[in-house]
């Protein structure tokens, strides 16, 4: 047999080669491959995969419109809260500032009709004395200012802890220190504190005598300063509050002052009164 030119056998070679590059699947796997695409269970498959991908994306896309339904709705009645509230809030200092222009009224009345005797003057004498002690009348003098407010809101947006935030047992801390240095009229933000007043917090908030107070929050303190000062800086409270604004970044200052007025209460709820 006479073998085949060298010429030839090198073109057969490469046609060989370029057919393997090209075609890298055999013949009979492509068509085998092709009868499995084209056959019923494949398409069925293929319509199953659809529906079930449409399903999903369905169900996603009610799932995520529900969510963003019910953030707007929540938005949009916490709003409806705040305003309510600061409402609310005006209103009572309207009537707040109504009453207590009458009662300036009634204790000039007042005192106007006990100053004509002696027995007036000492009826007069002993009323301010329990006024004072009710916290009814404002009360003028020098005393301590102590200031605290809240930690400022981290840089990265994230929520502030609690620890980082003037808490209504701190403010309590406060008042009963003040007290127990010697204090004889003690007001918060401009509420006067008396016996039955309240320190508590809801939420976020903290309510002196059922009254929401925003930071910065400010106790004013009428006594003798110079007595008060290192009495309520060096006590329990005092070292606390400096050790909370180093660890937590909590504001905490104590000033002197020498005249300050605070105003009363009002008229106490009486529960037990003899004529």
């Amino acid at each position: 047999m006479t073998p085949a030119p060298v010429d030839q056998r090198v073109d057969r070679s490469m046609s060989l080669l370029t057919d393997m590059m090209t075609n890298s699947l055999d013949q009979s796997y492509a068509e085998a491959a092709a009868r499995r695409g084209s056959s019923p269970e494949s398409a069925g498959r293929r319509f199953v995969a659809v529906v079930l991908l449409v399903a999903v994306g369905a169900v996603t896309g009610t799932a995520a419109a529900q969510v963003r339904s019910r953030q707007t709705a929540q938005v949009g009645v916490r709003g409806k809260l705040v305003e309510d509230v600061q409402q609310r809030t005006r209103a009572t200092d309207e009537l707040a500032r109504t009453a207590s222009a009458l009662r300036d009224d009634v204790a000039r009345l007042q005192a106007r009709g006990l100053s004509t005797g002696a027995a007036g003057q000492a009826a007069a004498e002993q009323l301010a004395a329990l006024e004072l002690a009710a916290a009814v009348g404002p009360v003028t003098g020098p005393g301590l200012v102590v200031r605290l407010d809240d930690a400022p809101m981290p840089e990265d947006g994230s929520q502030r802890p609690d620890d980082a935030r003037v808490l209504d047992r701190d403010l309590q801390a406060v008042v009963n220190a003040l007290w127990a240095a010697g204090a004889e009229a003690v007001a918060i933000n401009g509420l006067r504190l008396t016996a039955q007043t309240a320190i508590r917090s809801a939420g976020e908030a903290v309510l002196v005598d059922y009254r929401p107070l925003t930071t910065p929050y400010t106790v004013r303190a009428i006594g003798n300063a110079k007595l008060l000062e290192p009495a309520f800086v060096d006590g329990p409270t005092g070292r606390r509050l400096a050790t909370y604004t180093s660890v937590y970044g909590i504001s905490f200052s104590v000033s002197r002052s020498d005249k300050q007025t605070l105003a009363g209460s009002g008229s106490p709820t009486l529960r037990l009164a003899r004529p």
